[in-house]
Parts: structure tokens; C-alpha cells; sequence
């Protein structure tokens, strides 16, 4: 395929809420999801104004409080690998009834852990369970919904799911007032039974089961991986998350230790930082009235970079200027995940399941690592993430520019 050589593809087919009356409704179907890709979110955003606190009463340094976090999102990518193919063979559900107890389970260990260790290997452990939800997100989503509707599911469902950061800090601050971090951990174990109670109500989505053996269709990774189409897209699309989950790993020292706020300010600027992913979802469906996703993929990437100089010349102020500087870099974000996620899904037509977790393994993975660079010993992380944001949100951009026309377009993105 030559430079300016564009691949049009994509068929509409019939969601199965209308196949099958028996099948959730598709706001529920909507709802539902942005329920179970609110597990790694909800994991770390509801202790993050803890974590100071953690470190003393754990007896341990930043590092291995903050490698809590990481290693969740380091385990939670890549279980996914495994979560997703098997959706494949075995069925979206069933993933689930395995994956959301084990998340129920770990969640009480961490609860009761009595050190830094104990907490780590049951995060582990929590990591996995919700490594299912996670991976099967996205698959729920392509198997209901049709071409455009599919874009619109996913911004609202990023509008929900967005929500979690907004509120999940001001919740676990106002938990460690009355109590400890343990508690935390507490109201993870009755989300994660609720979302079980839910899951049950679940008709299977997946009307194509894999006929290959469980290995060989953990196997097929490598086959959608082989598909540059896909893999180019996942490797542009995942760069973003580097800066976004670094930030998150050290806001609350940036806020609580930099600016020397209080755990219930800190949760009011995160908050307020987070709300613009929530935002996100409905200014793209807006803008997609009048621009075409493509462009409009181009211009979050612009508006990253400019987030990280205004990290760079504005951001060690005040604690006002850093978080709109930020706020900046989450909805632009937020406005390209939903048409990014559906382009990515649009080139892989089979192994749905396996496209799935590489999409939201790859994002968290890479972001996973991007948490644990910041939390090396930096004399002034807000520089550091500052220039994260600016060079790979450039790198982001360059890259887009070759592979947005050496990609397979849906039909809907030309309308």
C-alpha cells in the first residue's frame, strides 16, 4: 500500500439487543460496561490520597507504595493477554463469573495485608481478577453495537466510566477520615459483588466461538498482532498513556508534598482534573457533527503537546495553573479514545476478544511504566512530567501522520 493509499471497509451489522429481546437493553449493556472498565481505575484512584500515609504506616519508602499501583497495572495488561483470547473460545461471560470473584477474594487480602509485601502480592492477585473485566470491555461493545452507534457507545461510556476519577478520590479521603486505607479495599470487595450480582443478568454477547484449543486461541495474539494495520494504531495510540498514568502515580505527593495541600484538597484537584475525561465523550460526539474522526484524532494529539509546555512554563506556579495544565492533556485524551478505539477495532474482523485486550492491556501497560519512571527519586516530578508530555505526545503525533493513511478506514469515519 502506497503513502496516500486509504483502505475503506467496515459493514454495519444488527446489534444483538435486537436479535435477542432477551439480551440486556443497549443503555444497560452501556452502563454495564463502563462498570467493568471502572476496575483498574477504581483500584488505585480510591487510595490515592492515602499514599503518603500508607508509606509511614506500612514502614516503607514512596517507591514501594507507589510500586502498588504499577504492578497493578503492569499485571492487569498483561492477564488481560490470556482474559481476552479465551473470551474468545469460552464466552465474554464466563471470563467474568472467573475474573470478578478473584477480584472479590484479593481485594479482602489487601484489606487485611499487614505489610508492604502482603499488599503487593495480593495486588497481584486483585490485578488478575480484574484483568478480565478489562479485556472484555471493548469485545461487549463491537459484539452489540454496529459501525457509528459503536463510537457513540463508547463516548458514553467514557463519560461514565470517567466519572470514577472525578469521585473516587474524594471518597477514599473521606474513608481514611473515619477510618484507614483498609477500608478502601472494603468498598472495592462490595463493588466487585455488586458487578458480580450484575454480571449474572448478562446474556453472552459472543455469537462466534472459537473452534481452536485453549492454547491456540490464547495463541491468536500474535495473529492480530501480526496484522500491521493493528499494530501500528496500537503502538500510536498507546503512547499517550505514558504521561497520563505517570501523573496519576505521583499527584498526590505533587499536590500534597510540592504545593502542601491537604488529602481533601488534593482530592478537589484531581477531581477537577479527572472531570474533564468525563467531558471528553460528549464534546467528541459533538465535534463528530461537524468533523470527521480522523482530524479530530489529530488535533488531541496537538492538544497534548501543549499541555505539556504549559507542565513546563506555568505548571510549578501554583497548584490552579499545574492542574488546568493537565486537565488540558486528560481531555484531549478523552476526546481521541473513543474514535481511537473504534479505528482499532475496525482492523481486526475476527478475534474480537483477542483485538480487545491487546487495545486496553497495551494503553495501561505502557502507561504502568511510564508510573514507575516518575517514581524514581526526581528532584522536580512536575518537569519531568512536563517533558514527558510534550516529546512523546510529539513523537504520538509524528507517528499518526504515517499511519492514518496506511490503515484500513470504516465506512462511518468517511460520513
Amino acid at each position: 500500500m502506497n503513502k496516500n493509499e486509504v483502505t475503506v471497509t467496515g459493514t454495519e451489522t444488527t446489534p444483538l439487543t435486537q436479535d435477542n429481546p432477551k439480551q440486556l437493553s443497549g443503555f444497560m449493556i452501556m452502563v454495564f460496561v463502563a462498570l467493568i472498565a471502572s476496575f483498574p481505575p477504581l483500584s488505585t484512584d480510591l487510595y490515592l490520597p492515602a499514599l503518603p500515609t500508607m508509606s509511614e504506616q506500612l514502614n516503607c519508602s514512596v517507591w514501594w507504595v507507589n510500586l502498588s499501583i504499577s504492578i497493578f497495572f503492569i499485571f492487569v495488561s498483561t492477564s488481560s493477554f490470556i482474559w481476552g483470547p479465551l473470551s474468545d473460545k469460552y464466552g465474554r461471560k464466563r471470563m467474568l463469573l472467573i475474573g470478578v470473584p478473584l477480584f472479590i477474594i484479593s481485594s479482602i487480602f489487601c484489606m487485611f495485608s499487614q505489610d508492604v509485601y502482603q499488599l503487593i502480592i495480593a495486588r497481584i492477585f486483585q490485578a488478575i481478577g480484574a484483568g478480565a473485566s478489562m479485556a472484555v470491555n471493548l469485545a461487549i461493545v463491537k459484539d452489540v453495537f454496529p459501525g457509528k452507534k459503536r463510537e457513540s457507545t463508547l463516548a458514553m461510556a467514557a463519560v461514565l466510566n470517567g466519572m470514577i476519577p472525578v469521585i473516587a478520590p474524594s471518597i477514599g479521603s473521606l474513608i481514611i477520615r473515619f477510618s484507614t486505607w483498609r477500608g478502601i479495599f472494603g468498598l472495592l470487595t462490595i463493588i466487585g459483588i455488586l458487578v458480580f450480582i450484575f454480571t449474572l443478568f448478562l446474556k453472552e454477547t459472543n455469537e462466534e466461538y472459537s473452534a481452536d484449543s485453549s492454547l491456540k486461541t490464547t495463541l491468536r495474539l500474535f495473529v492480530v498482532l501480526k496484522n500491521p494495520h493493528f499494530y501500528r494504531l496500537l503502538i500510536v495510540f498507546s503512547i499517550v498513556s505514558i504521561p497520563l498514568l505517570a501523573f496519576i502515580g505521583v499527584s498526590s505527593f505533587i499536590f500534597v508534598q510540592h504545593f502542601g495541600l491537604s488529602a481533601e484538597a488534593y482530592s478537589i484537584y484531581f477531581g477537577a482534573i479527572a472531570a474533564h475525561y468525563i467531558i471528553g465523550g460528549p464534546i467528541y460526539l459533538f465535534l463528530r457533527r461537524y468533523f470527521r474522526p480522523i482530524p479530530i484524532i489529530t488535533a488531541s494529539y496537538v492538544g497534548s503537546i501543549l499541555s505539556g509546555i504549559l507542565i513546563l512554563t506555568i505548571g510549578e506556579k501554583s497548584p490552579m495553573l499545574f492542574a488546568i495544565s493537565v486537565a488540558l492533556g486528560y481531555l484531549c485524551v478523552s476526546i481521541g479514545r473513543p474514535p481511537s478505539n473504534s479505528l482499532l477495532l475496525e482492523q481486526q474482523d475476527k478475534d474480537t476478544g483477542s483485538a480487545s485486550s491487546l487495545i486496553q492491556a497495551v494503553f495501561v501497560l505502557t502507561g504502568a511504566f511510564g508510573m514507575m519512571f516518575i517514581s524514581i527519586d526526581w528532584s522536580n516530578r512536575i518537569m519531568v512530567i512536563g517533558i514527558m508530555n510534550v516529546v512523546l505526545s510529539l513523537f504520538g503525533f509524528i507517528l499518526w501522520q504515517y499511519t492514518k493513511t496506511r490503515c484500513r478506514i470504516p465506512k462511518h469515519f468517511l460520513k
